[in-house]
C-alpha cells in the first residue's frame, strides 16, 4: 500500500508501480468509485483492444461455452 498526497487540485498521482500492473497508460481511461469509505480507482479494458489482444485465443473447433471469461480477463491483464 502506498501513502499518496491529494494536490490543491484535488489530484493524486498513482504511483509507477501500480500504474504497469494495471495498464494504465498517458490517456487511458479509469473509473472511480466509492465503495465503505475507499476510493476505487479500476483500468477499463477497451473492448476493441481486448479482441485485438484476444484474437486467435479460441481456436477453430473450440467449444466456446467452454471458455472461462475470467482467465480471458487474467490472459489480458498479464499481457
Amino acid at each position: 500500500m502506498s501513502s499518496i498526497t491529494v494536490d490543491a487540485k484535488g489530484r493524486i498521482i498513482i504511483p509507477e508501480d501500480l500504474r504497469k500492473k494495471l495498464g494504465i497508460r498517458k490517456g487511458s481511461k479509469v473509473k472511480v468509485s466509492l465503495k465503505q469509505n475507499q476510493v476505487i480507482i479500476t483500468s477499463i479494458v477497451d473492448p476493441k483492444k481486448f479482441i485485438e489482444k484476444m484474437e486467435g485465443c479460441i481456436k477453430e473447433g473450440s467449444r466456446v461455452e467452454n471458455v472461462d471469461p475470467l482467465k480471458l480477463k487474467e490472459i489480458w491483464m498479464a499481457g
